[in-house]
């Protein structure tokens, strides 16, 4: 066995009831929050009255940042951090999905270090967070981005067409609350794209060049509960053991891209939101599924066999590996019975864009590209694309 090293310093409050406990996790780390969330929903729902109270509750001020928007922009991070700074904040609250929570690391970056914070974005000569960065805590109303336990924010950028991350251990939040009574608000639609995400971020790592023994535990039971869970939490919003289960393999999926980072699917997706803003994060992964695993499946047939096993679409009594051209067609009825049976074109984007996706996610995200044991090249990811395109 390889040696591996595996981490994660955040704490986990998880369960039904858990977001009653936001303001006490929170006051120890400051007594001047910034809450940062969407433009509505936290709102309209009376999430954020109810994230105030606690917080108050606890003798902690709070300012409110309602700016977030799906795919944040390096704009609207400035924006945030200004505010930090002009109120003196102590700790970032971040309540809401993946974009408020990855914007809330990104404020929590900007609002204590010089310039603007596309100076932690960019390509070349990019600079890194310190431990002067401000503590973050994230109550996620959704199952699917890990963001709350990752230590990663994606944030477009307004200068160019791209989105990129930072990646850096002193943006890791403090405390996820995770709690699933706050997911019962998603509509169908998120639920399926965010759990999307959580099949994605699995799988990545399951194949990543950096996968452990100890990762490989987390994939597979994630996968595992997405498989019986997650068509029961789109079927009915209002289910709430399915959205604990799911929680839980956000949870799983969390443990596994914070330690094996992202890969090639996610590589792809982010030239397509970045190009194109109203695509939805978890749409944009789903139309790569089956046709990374129809053109991959031999490359380890052991994994693609287990996965087919895991969604129930193995050959009984075989070793899994007689099972591994079947991980496509198990990848494909999972995601028809959520609704995103999709291809590329259903997104809005034409045949012609497909080499400059593939550009830009070798120039953005090399890195994670070349996490793939497949070792692509720009003509595999090319005919990858294509495959999805042709795919109904």
């Amino acid at each position: 066995m390889e040696r591996f090293d595996f981490h994660n310093p955040v704490r986990i409050v998880f369960g039904r009831g858990a977001f009653d406990e936001t303001g006490e996790r929170t006051a120890p780390l400051g007594k001047r929050a910034l809450l940062v969330t969407g433009r509505g929903s936290a709102r309209r729902s009376g999430l954020l009255d109810r994230a105030v109270e606690r917080l108050t509750a606890q003798g902690v001020e709070v300012t409110l940042f309602e700016e977030i928007m799906q795919n944040p922009t390096d704009a609207v991070v400035d924006q945030g951090a200004a505010l930090a700074r002009e109120k003196g904040a102590e700790v970032i609250v971040a309540v809401g999905g993946g974009s408020t929570m990855d914007a809330s690391k990104a404020i929590a970056v900007a609002a204590t270090h010089d310039g603007p914070i596309a100076n932690y974005l960019r390509l070349e000569d990019r600079l890194a967070p310190t431990e002067a960065t401000l503590p973050v805590v994230c109550a996620t109303t959704t199952a699917g981005t890990s963001s709350e336990l990752t230590p990663f924010a994606v944030i477009s950028t307004t200068s160019a067409t791209m989105k990129n991350a930072i990646a850096n251990d002193n943006i890791y939040p403090r405390v996820a609350v995770i709690d699933p009574e706050l997911m019962l608000t998603c509509p169908e639609n998120v639920t399926a794209n965010t759990g999307a995400d959580v099949l994605a971020h699995s799988m990545e790592g399951y194949f990543s060049t950096a996968a452990s023994p100890v990762t490989d535990l987390f994939a597979e039971r994630a996968i595992s509960i997405v498989g019986r869970w997650l068509p029961r939490a789109v079927a009915n919003c209002d289910d709430v053991e399915a959205r604990e289960w799911m929680a839980l393999a956000n949870l799983y999926a969390g443990y596994v891209l914070s330690n094996c980072g992202a890969s090639v699917m996610h590589a792809l997706e982010h030239p397509m939101s970045a190009h194109h803003p109203e695509i939805a994060h978890g749409a944009g992964l789903s139309v790569m599924f089956v046709s990374y695993a129809r053109h991959y499946w031999d490359r380890d047939p052991l994994k693609f066999g287990r996965i087919a096993h895991l969604l129930g679409r193995g050959v009984a009594g075989a070793p899994p590996e007689h099972s591994a051209q079947y991980a496509a067609d198990a990848l494909e009825a999972l995601l028809s019975q959520i609704g995103l049976d999709i291809s590329i074109s259903d997104l809005g984007i034409h045949r012609e864009e497909i080499p400059t996706l593939v550009d830009d996610a070798l120039r953005y995200m090399g890195g994670a590209v070349a996490k793939t044991p497949a070792d692509l090249t720009r003509e595999d990811l090319i005919s990858l694309l294509e495959d999805s395109f042709d795919a109904e």
